[in-house]
């Protein structure tokens, strides 16, 4: 009985150590390589609404012109008669408002006066006035002008003279002119050399055939 426990402890040893054995003889596993989580990206786009953008209206700017601008301007003409049809040196103003692009219009007055001194025995003068209305058509399209200073213009007058003539001698002399309505026509153009001041020459029926001077525009 002795022996037989003796040998089934010698075998339960046996078997322990080599159960060990067999443990130590056993590799590890190798841990598996860890799988990196591949994370779905949601497909749907998401539209971001952008406001349109307010536009502001620009104010619309004045176009520029090349030609004279006549609607609204005040145009003043001052100067001399040469050419004139009387004795004397003849001064004149005419004054014209712009109704339109191509239309002005206004009064005007043109003097002369001369002393002729000694004549038949006696001091004589002769006074002679132009006055009415006028009316101008200015040319500037019509010659496809490009200047903005020059304004060629051509038009017509009505108007009345007035011719006085005294005589303070002893002899009994007629006056040599009647006074008179009359209906003019006239031609000219100015040439601004600022915004407002510039000169002008025109030819026509008055006092003298040719009036040169200054002109203003306001």
């Amino acid at each position: 009985m002795k022996k037989l426990f003796l040998m089934f402890i010698t075998v339960t040893v046996i078997g322990s150590v080599q159960a060990q054995t067999k443990r130590k003889s056993v590799k590890p596993a190798t841990p598996a390589t860890p799988v990196k989580a591949v994370s779905k990206t949601d497909n749907t786009t998401k539209t971001t609404q952008t406001a349109a953008p307010v536009t502001v209206a620009q104010p619309k700017a004045t176009p520029k012109t090349n030609s004279f601008q006549v609607k609204g301007a005040n145009l003043l003409n001052a100067g001399i008669g040469v050419g004139t049809y009387y004795v004397g040196l003849p001064f004149g103003v005419s004054f014209e408002h712009g109704f339109s692009k191509d239309i002005s219009g206004g009064v005007f007055v043109d003097y002369s006066s001369h002393n002729y001194g000694d004549f038949y025995g006696g001091s004589s003068k002769l006074n002679i006035v132009y006055a009415g209305v006028r009316a101008s058509y200015h040319l500037g399209e019509v010659f496809k002008v490009k200047n903005n200073k020059f304004d060629p213009y051509a038009g017509a007058s009505l108007g009345y003279h007035h011719i006085s003539w005294t005589y303070d001698g002893s002899n009994s002399v007629a006056t040599p002119y009647d006074n008179s309505i009359f209906f003019g026509v006239h031609a000219g153009a100015r040439y601004l050399f600022s915004d407002h001041v510039g000169a002008f020459a025109e030819v026509g029926y008055g006092v003298a055939a040719l009036k040169l001077g200054a002109t203003f525009k306001f």
